[in-house]
């Protein structure tokens, strides 16, 4: 089930990079508008969190992305780990697309609201994840680590020389 996250490694007016571990600012009642410049660093980022797959998931719809193609950027994030958490267990990805594929998935996931869906990337499958609410450009995996590995691989692949 997807659960909201804020987005949290943007830059701070200063350009500098946040410390993650920081809380977001919360707008106080002494500005006019109520509101901060940095308002829409706290905005959620829908999530997917992956689920076990059903024995028979020919009925599942799939979307289909491809790294060179659709995916802008990604970003990776370790999970506060917790007494009784595998450190090897699962790790949070930011996947951020480009338009044409931010329209897709915006028609795609208003669709098929509140139904399981595969996501699948140059043709290996993801996850599998209920969607709970409408996906746009940027949104968030939570998946095994194997899998994220699996997901930078084949990013990378396609992406061109270093420069």
């Amino acid at each position: 089930m997807p659960s909201a996250s804020p987005a949290s490694a943007a830059p701070s007016p200063s350009g500098k990079p946040r410390s993650q571990a920081a809380a977001p600012s919360i707008a106080s009642g002494g500005s006019a508008s109520g509101t901060s410049p940095d308002t829409d660093e706290r905005v959620a980022t829908p999530r997917l969190i992956a689920i076990a797959t059903p024995e028979t998931d020919n009925d599942i719809p799939r979307f289909a992305l491809y790294a060179a193609r659709d995916i802008e950027q990604l970003g990776l994030q370790f999970p506060a780990q917790t007494a009784n958490a595998s450190p090897d267990s699962e790790v949070v990805v930011t996947m951020r697309l480009r338009d044409s594929a931010t329209t897709r998935m915006r028609d795609f996931s208003r669709q098929h609201l509140n139904e399981p869906m595969t996501l699948i990337v140059d043709g290996v499958e993801m996850l599998t994840a209920t969607i709970r609410s409408e996906l746009g450009g940027k949104f968030q995996l939570q998946l095994p680590k194997e899998k994220a590995r699996l997901l930078f691989q084949r990013v990378l692949a396609k992406a061109g020389p270093a420069t």
